[in-house]
């Protein structure tokens, strides 16, 4: 590969779930030996502000601290950009509008997943931050595609719960921020939804540390974005490689194993 399949990731957002999505793109990734890989930069620099503070409450911008790293990224050799923060995707379209790189889409990536996994117009739920939700990050694009969020029983205590999980993964505490959140699913899940968008990279992180049985319903936001990052490499490769090296470009980008209930 050349140096502009390189991939970038935007992490820092916070350290864990950049480390996440490089954890997820090695695993999924169909690769036969360690050269088959995609090559990646993680840019982790933790002190980019608050998204949520920004949005909700006139906190400093993050968008300065994010074009930053996506300019550090630009500089050594990236090709893409993958942001691995959910709520950050409130600014990706200022971000791609200060980059000569593409910038992948959380919320594109999730999309290609529900099509896969739950009818067309299927009620799904949204775990998130108040910040994902107050910049309708997810719900205006994927109600254009006809699927239906559910609403819990109490949306302020559900809220509550959410930001009580990710906080306490934020904090290190994964085991009982895994164990806040999976009872967070459980109102989604009684509203009927087929399908529970984890719309944080926090909250699979934590949910794989208390191994829930409701995690067979979330549908990881990370993954999917982790999917896409690998399905641009080897469209790249394919694209960049002679026509009589064949044998790597046969492989396919991985897909979701979940399966329509």
């Amino acid at each position: 590969m050349n140096s502009h399949a390189t991939l970038g990731i935007l992490g820092g957002m916070g350290p864990a779930a950049g480390i996440d999505l490089c954890r997820k793109i090695v695993e999924q990734h169909p690769a036969e030996r360690d050269q088959d890989h995609i090559p990646f930069i993680l840019y982790s620099v933790p002190q980019i502000p608050d998204r949520t503070e920004a949005l909700l409450r006139d906190g400093a911008s993050p968008l300065e601290g994010m074009l930053d790293g996506v300019h550090a990224l630009e500089q050594s050799g990236a090709g893409c950009i993958a942001i691995a923060c959910n709520t950050a995707h409130a600014w990706l379209e200022a971000l791609r509008t200060r980059t000569r790189l593409p910038v992948l889409d959380v919320v594109e990536a999730v999309a290609g997943e529900l099509s896969r996994c739950v009818a067309p117009g299927s009620p799904i739920g949204l775990m998130a931050t108040e910040g994902t939700h107050h910049a309708n990050v997810y719900r205006p694009r994927l109600e254009a595609l006809g699927y239906r969020f559910v609403r819990p029983a109490q949306p302020l205590a559900h809220q509550a719960l959410v930001n009580e999980g990710i906080r306490l993964t934020k904090a290190g505490d994964v085991r009982q921020g895994g164990e806040a959140l999976a009872m967070a699913m459980e109102p989604l899940l009684a509203a009927g939804a087929q399908r529970v968008i984890l719309g944080c990279t926090e909250i699979p992180v934590a949910l794989a540390a208390v191994q829930t049985p409701l995690a067979r319903f979330g549908l990881d936001a990370s993954a999917a974005l982790a999917r896409a990052c690998i399905a641009w490499s080897l469209a790249h490769e394919a694209d960049a490689e002679p026509p009589s090296r064949t044998s790597r470009t046969s492989r396919t980008s991985p897909t979701s194993s979940t399966s329509r209930p």
